[in-house]
């Protein structure tokens, strides 16, 4: 029974992989909806322009236009809030109704005369554009597939009407079936994709993000901010020297705690490892007084473990954000506090 939950709701895999992995399924998701509402507009376009050329299409224009006008509208939407995840799955939705909503409109209306054939196909494609849980892939079909066999049955020859509605139920269980199958080969391929990344993004000693994902993601935080974004620089004291009179092992203790007083200050996400002994964090639309209290109570968290870090903070307004000279201040600084923390203790460092 949890197998076949899971199959029908996570894509054949555990709950807790397909929530990890849903940031990189809706971003997948949401440029495969840019891509078909493009290629959709490009097609009806061309349909609209056979119709006006061959009198005998000409009753399928009105809805080709009434389907270029959503897909218009849905792609303009989907532009204009691309971070809004409910948006995206309304888009989709809404994209996959027109499409059906086309299929039933000259497949029971404008060629009432004439087998569905446009619906039927496209009640076998539409479910497999998105990966989505197959159960609202089965439910969506089942409606479409309902409101179909009703406008069948009211508007067609019963002649016709018998052969739409077998089609009706042999390609609806297959795209039930099919689609299902297809969106688990889909999800296990964005898990595998997750679990790479994962890999390739983490430092394996302290398990926090490594520089691969500061260098992938750090040109993304002057989008995140709408006041002001603060880079936090922090370098760890002593490593190289206890490295040499206790060990490595003792280093990556270090290494760990440092790192595990970071994230609970700045967060897992906005906390990387970006060297052996230095660490950016990235703190979006928190005032500098607010980040500097952050910094002292790093400072005093690490100091309770019997180690010190230098912290540097550099901050700018939202706004033209310069990602690199944000940096390049926060280390400027963080160098003047180690130079500081090696002079108080009278160290030539």
């Amino acid at each position: 029974m949890e197998t076949l939950r899971n199959l029908l709701l996570y894509g054949g895999v555990e709950p807790d992989v397909y929530r990890n992995c849903r940031d990189e399924l809706r971003k997948e998701n949401r440029a495969k909806l840019v891509f078909f509402l493009s290629i959709a507009i490009f097609f009806l376009l061309i349909a609209m322009m056979i119709c006006c050329m061959v009198k005998s299409l000409a009753g399928g224009f009105i809805p080709y236009v009434a389907a270029l006008a959503g897909c218009l509208a849905l792609l303009g939407v989907t532009q204009s809030f691309p971070d809004k995840h409910m948006v995206l799955a309304i888009c989709a939705d809404g994209f996959l109704g027109v499409c059906y909503l086309l299929g039933i409109d000259l497949g029971c209306f404008i060629y009432a005369d004439q087998p569905a054939t446009c619906f039927h196909i496209l009640a076998v494609v539409l479910p497999m554009l998105f990966t989505r849980p197959a159960l609202w892939n089965i439910l969506r079909t089942a409606l479409y597939e309902g409101v179909f066999a009703c406008c069948v049955v009211t508007f067609k020859t019963p002649e016709v009407a018998a052969m739409d509605l077998m089609d009706a139920g042999l390609f609806g269980v297959m795209a039930c079936v099919i689609s299902t199958y297809y969106v688990r080969a889909l999800t296990d391929n964005v898990v595998a994709r997750c679990k790479l990344k994962v890999i390739a993004e983490t430092d394996l000693n302290t398990q926090i993000p490594n520089r691969n994902a500061y260098e992938n993601h750090m040109h993304e935080y002057p989008l995140r901010c709408a006041n002001s974004l603060s880079c936090v620089y922090v370098d760890v004291n002593g490593l190289h020297e206890l490295n040499n009179t206790k060990g490595h092992d003792a280093g990556d203790v270090m290494l760990k705690i440092v790192a595990q007083e970071m994230t609970k200050i700045f967060g897992r996400k906005d906390t990387y490892r970006i060297g052996g002994d230095e660490f950016v964090a990235f703190v979006v639309d928190t005032d500098l007084r607010h980040v500097r209290e952050m910094m002292q109570t790093l400072e005093q968290a690490v100091e309770a473990h019997g180690y010190s870090v230098a912290v540097g903070c550099s901050t700018c307004s939202a706004g033209g954000i310069q990602i690199k000279a944000l940096i390049k201040q926060a280390e400027t600084r963080m160098y003047d506090a180690k130079d500081e923390h090696y002079r108080s203790r009278g160290i030539q460092h």
